[in-house]
């Protein structure tokens, strides 16, 4: 089993989706963890919109921020930041640290005014992020990712 830490800006929105769809799909090859660069609270749209594809993130437990966890002297084998290339460049490299990528996908707190445009975008981009996770597993399972195996 490989360790994986998804990192987003906060602790609880584009991380948690994708924390849960590698959980859930990839769980026999991975462990995954969420942390954020700044605690934040859960964002209720990532409930709801989780919630309508069957995944329930509201009790997922992510106290830390990536920074505690580098300090903690924490390893990773993957590190997958879901945030801009500007933060992502400010995510420590772990010790044994293999992989890194970064999926980037908008925030929809800050591309749509109003809440019913936020959630539609909100879903858009947890479709995205399934996708990306969907497509990393699929990767990994065909030996793509050599440096893992």
């Amino acid at each position: 089993m490989l360790d994986v830490l998804i990192v987003s800006e906060q602790n609880f929105g584009k991380n948690l989706i994708a924390g849960a769809y590698l959980k859930a799909l990839g769980g026999e090859y991975f462990t995954v963890e969420c942390a954020g660069f700044e605690a934040g609270p859960l964002n209720p749209l990532v409930t709801i919109i989780m919630k309508l594809d069957g995944y329930d993130v509201s009790n997922w437990e992510s106290p830390c921020s990536v920074f505690d966890l580098f300090e903690m002297g924490r390893r990773y084998d993957i590190v997958i930041t879901v945030c801009s290339k500007r933060l992502e460049k400010k995510c420590p490299d772990f010790p044994g640290q293999f992989l890194r990528l970064n999926l980037r996908h908008p925030d929809p707190d800050k591309i749509a005014e109003s809440r019913v445009d936020r959630l539609q975008q909100t879903r858009i981009m947890r479709d995205s992020i399934k996708a990306d996770v969907i497509n990393f597993i699929n990767e990994y399972k065909a030996g793509k990712l050599s440096v893992l195996l």
